[in-house]
This record gives C-alpha cells, sequence and structure tokens, in this order.
C-alpha cells in the first residue's frame, strides 16, 4: 500500500510501497534503458551500477532517518547477487538495525536490500549513515545536504571535488 509520504523525503524513485520514519521503508526504482551509463556500462550487455544501487539504499535509508544531512560513513557485508539489467524495476528497503548512537544521534545503522522480481539482487548488513548537521560543537567543516531541505538526503565526503 503507498502511504503518504512529506514531499521531497524520498527523491529518486518513482513510487513509494512504505514508509515508517525513523522505522523502515520500501520504495520503486525503474531502471531505464536509456540511462546514459548504459553505453560504458557495459556495452555488449548493460548493468546498472552496483555503486548506483547502493547509493539507492543508502538515499532510502537517509531518508528513514529523517532531517540532517546524512553522509554514508560505512558499508559493512555488502553483497551483489544478481545484476540489475536496463527495463528492471528494483524494489528497495531499507530498515533501521538500531537505534541512533554517538552525540545527538549522529550516527544510524540499516540493513537495505534490493529485490527484482522478487528475487534479491543484493543486500547490505550495515548501512551506517552520520549526520554531518549533528557535529559535536567546535568542529569545523559541517555542512547541510545540497537541496536545501535537510530531510534526509545524502551529503558528499568533505574534501570531494566534482
Amino acid at each position: 500500500m503507498t502511504q503518504t509520504v512529506p514531499p521531497g523525503a524520498v527523491p529518486g524513485f518513482d513510487r513509494i510501497l512504505a514508509f515508517e520514519p525513523g522505522v523502515r521503508a520500501v520504495a520503486v526504482r525503474n531502471v531505464p534503458g536509456t540511462l546514459p551509463i548504459f553505453t560504458t556500462h557495459f556495452p555488449r550487455r548493460p548493468v546498472y551500477p552496483g555503486a548506483l544501487l547502493l547509493e539507492n539504499m543508502a538515499e532510502l535509508a537517509a531518508a528513514v532517518a529523517g532531517s540532517g544531512a546524512w553522509r554514508l560513513s560505512a558499508v559493512i557485508g555488502v553483497r551483489f547477487r544478481h545484476f540489475v539489467a536496463p527495463g528492471d524495476q528494483v524494489e528497495i528497503t531499507a530498515e533501521a538495525a538500531g537505534a541512533p548512537a554517538g552525540p545527538d544521534g549522529a550516527v544510524t545503522t540499516f540493513r537495505a536490500s534490493a529485490r527484482v522480481e522478487g528475487r534479491t539482487v543484493a543486500d547490505v548488513r550495515e548501512l551506517v549513515l552520520r549526520d554531518d548537521t549533528a557535529a559535536s560543537p567546535g568542529a569545523t567543516g559541517s555542512h547541510t545536504a545540497g537541496t536545501g531541505t535537510g530531510t534526509g538526503t545524502i551529503s558528499e565526503p568533505k574534501g570531494r571535488t566534482a
């Protein structure tokens, strides 16, 4: 059942199937064959990159985590089981794996998985997110996400340039 989700809380997904703030979410991401990445990854047998699938899982987890400038801090126990091809519809689940930790709940952990037609294509045992806005007093370099909403978005790592 599709649930009401705050506008902009889960960008980049085509449909939200379930959303419980702070607990879990299930969303669908269509993988169109027109994505530019398919011309190089790989020309003879296009495959949706695992790094992008992992990013989709982190974005959904950040939306579940709530407001803050969430940054992917660690990925533990990731398994890519099957390829995701152009035209596939990926169902991604992110579920809180523990209570927020650190100062002001600055770190939170999720379990995540991706399925295509009921078949698990990838899963992550621990997806660790850090909220840069909850940095300790006097810390430097903290920032908010580029969207300006501050609603569960992934921030680029510090010092990274485009």
